[in-house]
């Protein structure tokens, strides 16, 4: 070898047999980008199901753009509108009132966009934008019976510190009071550690059940009003048909309602892509719903012609997901698609096929995985 003495090479060749002895690490863990500007990135489906709570650096990242972050020591949450005392609280304050917590899903109402055909546009997520997390916090009522909340009032408006580029409306949010008095939280820690500057510190909205666009993140101030709010974001964006029709039919804003609950979902997160006639197979996944839980998850070989129930993990929370397992015994050599569906616990079953709409939200149609199976 050309410019290398015979005890160099000598050294060189042990120094490379060393290093090859060293473990190589694995993989580290990542989300997958979906956007540069703005932030946008999903859990890869194969992690979904790993772990009941989704790890805070494994919990997918949605902004509309990129958000100016609050400094914790000056912010402070206003309450205003229909009370009867306006608040400005700050961090430390909230940290004193008695403490909430909720372990749920949040999903972006446009999970499973990029799987609706005909495309539509928007940020193309498959499966990775949602997560189980513990939420800690405040309940938006206590928040509200600390101000005086006023009978009048029918609508919680909300309001973050981001600011949009120069003309694009602010995203701006309300939801009926009902609700967010019922299992709101105004949440500052995520899965015991105080929550992300990314998932919306120093306090963001959380609403059980419902879709993610009602999760204020930078959440700055509160506002009940009589009414719901307007702008973009209400009467335009986050709506979905009343009476949807065929793939590829579009409707008018006043021909949809406004998102709200989550519907009933599955997804398999787990499969070996081959297997033996007469030995079990391992399959594994995630469902969740906006009702309150999920009542059995099923399997099937044939179709949907004929099902079989999967075992449901003992890990349970209202508005959580529900690890799932099924044990597969093929019965016959080839290549078998095996679909999942979930009942949720007002009886509600997954769909066959999505219901197409123009902004693709809700994408919840049977979960499928083939498998190879040898004799």
């Amino acid at each position: 070898m050309a410019g290398m003495s015979r005890r160099g090479f000598l050294l060189a060749a042990a120094g490379a047999a060393a290093a090859s002895a060293l473990p190589i690490p694995p993989p580290r863990r990542r989300l997958l980008q979906m956007n540069g500007y703005p932030i946008d990135a999903e859990t890869p489906l194969e992690l979904l199901g790993e772990t009941y709570i989704t790890p805070n650096d494994l919990f997918f990242v949605r902004h509309h753009w990129n958000p100016v972050f609050p400094d914790a020591a000056t912010w402070a949450l206003k309450v205003d509108g229909e009370v009867e005392r306006p608040l400005a609280l700050s961090l430390g304050d909230l940290k004193a009132m008695p403490r909430a917590s909720a372990t749920c899903v949040l999903q972006c109402a446009g999970n499973g966009r990029a799987l609706h055909r005909p495309i539509v546009p928007g940020v193309q997520w498959t499966y990775g934008a949602a997560g189980n997390a513990r939420w800690t916090g405040v309940r938006v009522r206590d928040v509200l019976e600390k101000a005086g909340l006023k009978a009048g009032a029918k609508h919680l408006h909300t309001f973050g510190t981001d600011k949009p580029p120069e003309k694009v409306p602010p995203f701006h949010r309300s939801l009926e009071l009902d609700k967010v008095r019922e299992d709101g939280i105004i949440a500052f820690e995520m899965n015991g550690a105080p929550l992300p500057l990314l998932h919306g510190a120093p306090a963001r909205l959380v609403v059980p059940g419902w879709a993610g666009d009602h999760w204020m993140k930078w959440l700055d101030r509160i506002s009940p009003q009589p009414s719901a709010q307007t702008g973009f974001y209400m009467d335009t964006a986050y709506r979905f048909p009343k009476n949807p029709g065929e793939p590829g039919v579009t409707f008018k804003p006043d021909e949809m309602s406004p998102v709200t609950e989550l519907f009933v979902k599955s997804n398999i997160t787990e499969a070996p892509p081959r297997a033996r006639v007469g030995r079990k197979a391992t399959i594994r996944g995630i469902a969740f719903s906006g009702a309150p839980d999920v009542a059995r998850v099923d399997v099937s070989d044939d179709g949907g012609k004929t099902w079989a129930a999967a075992t449901l993990g003992k890990d349970h929370d209202p508005f959580a997901w529900r690890l799932w397992s099924f044990a597969y015994l093929p019965k016959a050599a080839g290549k078998t698609t095996l679909v999942a569906r979930a009942t949720d616990s007002r009886g509600s079953v997954q769909p066959k096929d999505a219901v197409w709409n123009q902004s693709g939200y809700f994408y919840n149609a049977w979960p499928s995985v083939e498998i190879e199976v040898s004799a």
